[in-house]
């Protein structure tokens, strides 16, 4: 049995024992030439490969394949042919590199051909645009959501009522035309009916539970929520009670929302009769109605790595000293985590803790369902960091422009702002997304 070390980042093989100074992580791969079987050595610090006719260069192929940072680029790799996809199976079952493991999002960027249904994926790890990679998702000016790798599309239809269509472009999953929303679009602005549905999430991926998943979408042009259940044949509007909301996830089974003043509610939407309009359901606040002294009305929900729940506030300061409303920039973000306090009744409240570090984490944040990641398991991925996407929303956008340019990396320790893609002025609003993988499994 011969054993070689590979090297993330190399170009060489080194020989058992041998050392480099400041060379990358290594991986050990042991190669056995045993003709006539193929196995896996599940272990630590080594596989064991027998593999027949392959047994001459599975190392060669481990080594590609660790230079390879993104998904996608392992499942081009494995369409070249059957014997490249049963290594890059291979590959993947035997480093588990994506078991069950966050993936690191990618940025969807309109087409430079200027097809207005087709983008392409950029890439921040790599710096570079997957040009050879399109993507089908229709929209004008921007999406409504990404969440599951599944985009939300909105359609305007009469009378102020809009249509919401889920659609994944990874897959041959079919588009999920939801039930009309009452979105109330303005008759003076009706070309902006994106704009009044802000952000669509998903409980979970329509493909991998087809029968137990819930939509929430924030809508109208003060955001308030509704939400749908799978199989259902029309929205559940939840009482808005004067109250507005900034953002809405996911969060340990229920459904998190944040307000334009920052107070924070929660909603089961499992546990909530939707079949009873006359008696909608209500928000229940864990929190004062305004729990800062000064609130910048731009805020972000946020599950961190470790499970907590974060609160990103966002602060913009006029740019170029422009007055026009939305000819603004990010100055910066504050970062809060909310505490649950469990009471005797069987409620709850909630207290927030400023944070001034989220260590190796990263967050993305934008029109997107936020994520936060581990940076260290992402090469050129940036600790203690915050990419942000612009998806700033005038309520007038004739009159403040709706120019979309607004995107970087805010650092936490020294607030410095620096850029991952620079976009060009265009209406089309970039947005985060994570492609789905299942390691080709």
């Amino acid at each position: 049995m011969r054993e070689v070390e590979v090297g993330y980042g190399s170009n060489e093989f080194i020989g058992s024992g041998a050392t480099r100074p400041g060379a990358a992580p290594l991986r050990r791969c042991s190669i056995s030439k045993v003709a006539e079987s193929s196995s896996i050595s599940w272990r630590t610090t080594a596989v064991s490969f027998s593999i027949g006719e392959w047994a001459s260069y599975p190392a060669l192929v481990f080594l590609i394949l660790d230079k390879l940072l993104e998904p996608i680029d392992h499942v081009r790799f494995a369409a070249v042919c059957k014997k490249w996809h049963s290594m890059s199976k291979l590959y993947n079952q035997a480093t588990q590199r994506w078991h069950n493991k966050q993936l690191l999002p990618m940025l969807l960027i309109p087409n430079q051909d200027k097809d207005n249904d087709r983008r392409v994926l950029y890439s921040i790890s790599e710096g570079r645009i997957y040009n050879n990679i399109q993507l089908q998702v229709p929209f004008k000016r921007r999406c409504s959501g990404s969440c599951h790798g599944w985009f939300a599309t909105v359609d305007p239809t009469d009378q102020g009522v809009v249509t919401v269509t889920l659609r994944n472009p990874f897959t041959k999953a079919n588009p999920i035309c939801l039930p009309p929303l009452n979105a109330h679009v303005s008759v003076y602005q009706p070309s902006y009916y994106e704009h009044y549905v802000p952000k669509v999430i998903l409980s979970a991926d329509p493909t991998q539970n087809p029968k137990n998943y819930v939509v929430v979408a924030l809508y109208r042009c003060w955001f308030e929520l509704a939400f749908i259940k799978a199989g259902q044949n029309a929205w559940t509007y939840v009482n808005p009670a004067a109250i507005s909301y900034g953002d809405v996830i996911f969060y340990k089974s229920q459904v998190y929302a944040v307000t334009s003043f920052g107070a924070i509610g929660s909603l089961d939407v499992y546990g909530t009769d939707s079949n009873n309009p006359s008696q909608p359901p209500s928000i229940k606040l864990l929190t004062p109605r305004k729990p800062f002294r000064s609130y910048c009305f731009h805020a972000y929900l946020v599950e961190s790595t470790k499970g907590d729940l974060l609160h990103i506030l966002r602060y913009y300061v006029p740019k170029d000293g422009a007055y026009r409303f939305r000819n603004r920039q990010t100055l910066g973000f504050a970062v809060y985590k909310w505490v649950l306090n469990d009471e005797e009744d069987g409620g709850s409240t909630a207290h927030k803790v400023e944070v001034k570090s989220i260590g190796d984490e990263a967050l993305f944040v934008g029109d997107n369902h936020s994520i936060s990641v581990l940076a260290s398991n992402f090469p050129g991925c940036q600790p203690n960091s915050i990419y942000y996407a612009d998806d700033f929303l005038s309520t007038s956008p004739l009159s403040d422009g709706d120019e979309a340019n607004d995107m970087g990396i805010f650092n936490l320790e020294d607030g410095t702002i620096t850029q991952h893609y620079s976009v060009k002025t265009n209406t089309q609003r970039a947005i985060w997304v994570v492609p789905p993988f299942n390691g080709l499994c």
